[in-house]
């Protein structure tokens, strides 16, 4: 190694604990862009690089630097974005709160071959604000920043340990096979952005069916019925009713694990459940009053409506003690812990039921 190289390394050593700060630093400042802007977030990978990579750096490029300073990637964060569009997103918020490097920046998009999908992310070269209120010994320092979606993410990992650097990095066939592969992961990024775009449409209309009460032939979903334990105005009353009842605040939590026991209950659509919650109202409040209103509990789920309609709608459709012992196998997979509760609640619909 040659002296100037030598003095670079000592450079580093030097100031590493200072790129250590800098590090806890931008790393909090990206994670706070990344929820401000509700950007969905894979991951923030960060390294501060080692001094045998450092060392292996200078030696290939023994010209190109004359101080530590020239190098920009001595610290590295590779912010993973789950969908390729939020990629310019969190760059446009990324350039209000960092000092961008224009010119030593890339945006590897725009050189990407047309044949190829490789590793299509925006690298850019930041500093911190120099009216920011950090330490003055860090304002100086630049560090990349790397932003990429989730799949281009994985073509880098895969490219990297496969060693699939260059054209002349593997033989023909091989090279051929990673384009095949290229060219279907770039269309898999664009449907995963589509299938989002979707889902959020699909929700806004359930949205405004629930409101307006008209989500009658709406499926059972995980989007419809949580839309509808959040948003319907009878399930707000029943949950009102219930928190009058037990005197407990009620917190709104995914009903998603009532699902599969809507299904068995023969529930699909919106309107089924709203039947169902007309049919079992007092009955479940009754139910209720029993068993949870003693109970002194100061805070209770939104999904607690669900568990008592479920167990309602059992007692006035008259299941038996086996089937309802069916029913609680699908949450609680123990057939033993399953008959206990079938056998409570079936000597319970008989008290309830007036037999």
């Amino acid at each position: 190694m040659n002296e100037k190289n030598k003095i670079i390394m000592e450079e580093y050593r030097e100031q590493k604990p200072d790129f250590e700060r800098l590090e806890s630093e931008v790393v909090s400042i990206l994670q706070s862009i990344a929820d401000k802007c509700n950007i969905r977030i894979y991951a923030i990978n960060h390294r501060i690089k080692e001094e045998k990579s450092l060392a292996g750096k200078l030696e290939r490029k023994s010209d190109k630097y004359s101080s530590l300073s020239d190098i920009t990637d001595i610290l590295g964060a590779r912010v993973v974005c789950f969908f390729s569009d939020d990629v310019d997103k969190l760059a446009a918020k990324i350039e209000e709160n960092f000092t961008v490097d224009w010119e030593s920046s890339i945006d590897k998009r725009k050189y990407l071959n047309v044949n190829a999908f490789g590793y299509l992310s925006l690298h850019y070269i930041c500093s911190l604000k120099q009216d920011g209120d950090y330490p003055a010994e860090l304002k100086n320092k630049r560090f990349e920043v790397q932003m990429c979606s989730l799949i281009q993410h994985i073509w880098a990992v895969m490219e990297h340990d496969l060693g699939y650097k260059t054209k002349y990095g593997v033989p023909n066939a091989v090279r051929r096979e990673f384009y095949r592969l290229a060219g279907l992961l770039e269309i898999a990024d664009e449907h995963f952005v589509n299938i989002r775009n979707r889902v959020f449409e699909y929700t806004k209309d359930v949205h405004q069916k629930i409101i307006k009460d008209m989500a009658n032939d709406v499926p059972i979903d995980s989007v419809s019925l949580e839309e509808y334990m959040f948003n319907s105005k009878n399930m707000q009353s029943f949950l009102v009713a219930i928190s009058n009842i037990c005197e407990a605040d009620i917190t709104q939590e995914s009903p998603e694990n009532y699902l599969e026991q809507l299904e068995w209950l023969k529930k699909t659509t919106i309107g089924d459940l709203q039947k169902m919650l007309s049919d079992n109202y007092s009955l479940a409040l009754q139910m209720i009053s029993k068993r949870l209103a003693v109970a002194d509990l100061d805070i209770l789920s939104s999904t607690v409506a669900l568990r008592f309609l479920c167990r309602a709608e059992l007692i006035q459709k008259h299941y038996s003690e086996e089937l309802m012992a069916d029913f609680f196998m699908i949450s609680m997979k123990n057939r033993e812990r399953a008959e206990r509760n079938a056998k409570t609640l079936f000597e319970e619909s008989k008290l309830l039921m007036g037999k």
